[in-house]
């Protein structure tokens, strides 16, 4: 790893987060990068787990502060673990990436990309740490603020493909 870079993807429900993160791993991937992509659930409640009878989730149920399954390529790891983005973070260095995308974690001081589907929700949003971009859906007008429109997506991607050449703060 010659650096690694971190970038959040913010906003509120369906404000378009994982489908700009897909395209930048996309993006990544074509200029040679390794992502890592940390998402935080908002959904409410755990995500949705693999089968209840599958030996990784009895081991849970059991007690267990971990599980993990390996399998053809890929691991699966299960852990019982507080809300802590930079253990979370710890953990993508495990695939030794050049870039960590985060979806959600707002408060989090990364730099980040700010998505608003309407002037309110940048009322709630403006007050964000380290905001490199704002990118309003389609129409949404924002005072005395530079914003680049969703469909506007070469630009996003060319600002993109610069955030990735810049050589990041590491501490983290």
């Amino acid at each position: 790893m010659d650096h690694l870079n971190i970038l959040q993807v913010v906003g509120f429900k369906n404000s378009g987060k994982t489908t700009m993160i897909s395209r930048f791993i996309e993006s990544a991937t074509v200029a040679g990068k390794t992502v890592s992509v940390i998402k935080h659930h908002g959904h409410g409640g755990q995500p949705d787990l693999p089968d209840m009878n599958t030996d990784s989730m009895q081991f849970l149920n059991k007690g267990a502060a971990s599980s993990l399954v390996y399998g053809d390529g890929l691991v699966q790891l299960h852990l019982q673990e507080q809300d802590d983005l930079k253990r979370f973070i710890d953990f993508s260095f495990l695939a030794e990436p050049d870039v960590i995308l985060i979806e959600g974690f707002k408060s989090a001081p990364y730099p980040k990309i700010v998505l608003v589907r309407e002037a309110e929700d940048w009322d709630q949003l403006k007050g964000l740490e380290a905001i490199q971009l704002i990118v309003t859906h389609e129409g949404v007008k924002l005072e005395n603020i530079e914003t680049i429109q969703r469909n506007e997506q070469t630009t996003i991607d060319v600002f993109f493909a610069r955030w990735m050449k810049e050589v990041q703060d590491e501490s983290i």
